[in-house]
């Protein structure tokens, strides 16, 4: 499904939403690059953390050389304490970065060979999380698919579906890298997700699917007429998770044409907009949460580290 599908879909959806990745354009990866540096921000720290102080273990366990698929790559700061120590083994490294913006992956790629020159071989892969399991599927040779901070970004029902597709890409010497928020403090999960102004970060980055909805399908929505609201939903059963729930709240009846998706999408006063589909995002998990979800993807987890905040797990399909 391309976005104009996916964005039709959530419009005509009941509740409406619009999809978290429209969000994620240019302007939007700017505005998420800002939010490592909020106080309250803990996640980004968290996983920087976590991987730094357990690579050289993740690295004893892989089958070397091998090539790495970053999936949802982002600027790849992170990924690169896993390229940087693959390099003290391998002369090279054979490393996809997957983004569904050709414009990034092309920055992405310019910065690599600034860092690398010819030690990194980066093949970039700008597809969906589907199309490129199927090409992934493709390669014949030791891999290792690593996702940071990918799988709390969707849906409940398509995370089992996802980790699930994963599995059956890995063969018998591959492995799949995942990093999961466990923060379990209500507290601080919500001054972190739910602090709500329009001048930070985190706010103009919930927002920017409206702009990029205005920009790239030609409407004009006026946001000074929706209210950002949210809240967080606790859920300790060994088969769910917790989550975040953001939307915009219509101040009045407003209606607005998309002649670009042959639509015309009307607010009552009072309905939300939602600013994802599903349950929500930004999920939160207990280690037996994930170990129960893992289990169902047929995913066997090798190893794990955690700290307060974030998980990485080391995962091999169970043949």
């Amino acid at each position: 499904m391309d976005i104009a599908e996916e964005l039709k879909k959530g419009l005509c959806s009941h509740p409406k939403y619009i999809p978290v990745s429209l969000r994620y354009d240019h302007q939007g990866l700017h505005y998420d690059a800002q939010c490592y540096d909020l106080e309250e921000y803990y996640h980004y720290r968290a996983e920087e953390t976590i991987i730094k102080t357990s690579i050289k273990d993740v690295v004893s366990n892989l089958y070397i050389p091998c090539k790495v698929f970053d999936i949802g790559c982002g600027d790849t700061k992170k990924s690169q304490l896993l390229l940087n120590e693959l390099l003290q083994y391998q002369n090279t490294v054979d490393y996809a970065p997957i983004d569904v913006s050709k414009d990034s992956l092309n920055e992405v790629c310019d910065v690599l060979y600034q860092i690398y020159g010819d030690g990194l071989k980066v093949d970039p892969m700008p597809d969906e999380f589907f199309k490129a399991m199927s090409k992934i599927r493709n390669y014949r040779g030791p891999k290792i698919l690593l996702w940071i901070s990918g799988l709390q970004c969707f849906p409940k029902d398509s995370q089992l579906k996802m980790l699930s597709n994963i599995s059956s890409t890995l063969e018998e010497n591959d492995v799949c890298l995942i990093t999961a928020d466990i923060t379990q403090n209500k507290e601080v999960i919500e001054r972190a997700y739910l602090t709500f102004d329009e001048t930070r970060p985190n706010s103009k980055l919930y927002t920017n699917g409206v702009h990029v909805l205005n920009r790239e399908f030609e409407t004009n929505i006026d946001i000074s007429q929706l209210k950002l609201e949210g809240r967080y939903v606790e859920d300790k059963d060994v088969s769910s998770s917790s989550y975040i729930q953001v939307w915009l709240h219509s101040l009045c009846k407003q209606s607005y044409k998309i002649d670009k998706l042959g639509m015309t999408l009307t607010l009552e006063e009072g309905e939300k907009l939602m600013l994802h589909g599903g349950n929500g995002m930004s999920h939160k998990y207990t280690i037996y949460q994930l170990e129960y979800m893992f289990a169902k993807a047929r995913l066997r987890i090798l190893k794990k580290w955690e700290n307060e905040n974030s998980a990485l797990l080391l995962c091999k399909r169970e043949m």
